[in-house]
């Protein structure tokens, strides 16, 4: 049999009659190469077999980093602020993509569309003037095509987990498997009446992914069925309705994510000292100096991750929804805190 030979750049730059740069251009997605041109070469391409060899590009990657930082583009950041202020959540996500831009060259514009006179129609313009093709949308109720922006002509990436089917490229903590992290810990510990407080706000945010994997877990470790506490949002917290489920279900720990809970005093006023009374992990904690136990959902690094994914997709010019959009989800890590010493007893013994 004749061995088979690798095609490189070079042959199909000779077979489709062009220059090498026109062929590295074509198999990135470039504008500056004709629609005709561009899907010759890589419909050539798939016939030859051509495929990018990831170890020169990893050298090739590795080259230009350590070049000086040049301006690559100006990216948009379009966040919401709610009337209570920023979470905090929301913020290190923000403080995560401002640090990236920095260190890549990127210059950041953050848009705010809280702003009354900062309607949709303003920043569509505004991206147009400013030769904006690159936005990432930091966490926010809604999608960027829900309140009337135009992203057909834009690399765009979200914060949010969104919701099904998913039509934008996003990323996000794996709330999912945060979730699942923290279940298998308390229950390795040998906790078995779990207990899960979450405003139906905060699980429509997650995309009901803690809620979903909470259910799941009780029902294949054949754990007593608890429904979660689930109230309108932080504000509806009753503590007489809190009680009533805390006395009738009786759970050995509780999983929160509203930090509000603490800060408002909700557990003082109903009469409860964590943990002497009951031990509570959190499945969101952005602040480690606060001492909660459980699981630091890494939002710096979203933002920062989510920088990454949209310089790859500006490089490739990947405009609007996406037919297969990618999804990236950054896991959590556990944090140890005063919230459930019984957990660190566990780590220490």
């Amino acid at each position: 049999m004749k061995k088979a030979t690798k095609v490189n750049m070079r042959d199909l730059a000779k077979l489709a009659g062009v220059s090498v740069m026109t062929v590295s251009l074509a198999l990135r997605n470039s504008t500056k190469v004709g629609d005709g041109t561009r899907k010759r070469i890589k419909d050539l391409a798939a016939k030859m077999g051509y495929r990018i060899n990831p170890l020169v590009s990893a050298q090739m990657a590795s080259i230009r980093a350590k070049r000086l930082i040049k301006y690559e583009a100006t990216i948009g950041l379009v966040m919401n602020t709610p009337a209570q202020g920023l979470g905090i959540g929301t913020q290190k996500v923000i403080e995560g993509v401002v640090a990236a831009c920095s260190e890549s060259g990127f210059s950041c514009d953050i848009f705010d569309l809280s702003d009354r006179d900062f309607t949709p129609q303003r920043l569509n313009r505004i991206l147009k003037s400013r030769c904006i093709h690159g936005l990432i949308q930091a966490p926010m109720q809604k999608d960027l095509s829900q309140i009337g922006i135009d992203t057909s002509k834009i690399v765009f990436v979200s914060c949010n987990p969104g919701t099904l089917p998913q039509t934008f490229n996003c990323v996000c903590p794996d709330y999912y498997g945060d979730m699942d992290m923290l279940l298998h810990k308390l229950h390795r510990h040998g906790f078995r009446k779990l207990g899960l407080m979450l405003s139906r706000k905060m699980d429509r945010l997650t995309n009901h992914l803690w809620a979903s994997r909470f259910l799941a877990f009780q029902q294949t470790e054949n754990l007593e069925k608890i429904p979660p506490l689930m109230p309108k949002d932080v504000l509806s917290f009753s503590k007489k309705r809190f009680l009533d489920w805390l006395h009738s279900f009786q759970p050995d720990v509780l999983i929160v994510s509203n930090q509000e809970l603490f800060e408002k005093g909700f557990f003082d006023r109903a009469g409860l000292l964590i943990p002497k009374d009951i031990e509570v992990v959190k499945v969101n904690i952005n602040d480690i100096k606060k001492g909660f136990s459980g699981i630091n959902i890494m939002s710096e690094e979203v933002g920062r991750s989510a920088l990454k994914l949209l310089a790859q997709l500006m490089y490739h010019n990947e405009f609007g929804k996406r037919d297969k959009p990618i999804s990236v989800l950054v896991p959590g890590l556990w944090v140890d805190g005063e919230t459930c010493p019984a957990l660190i007893s566990e780590r220490l013994s």
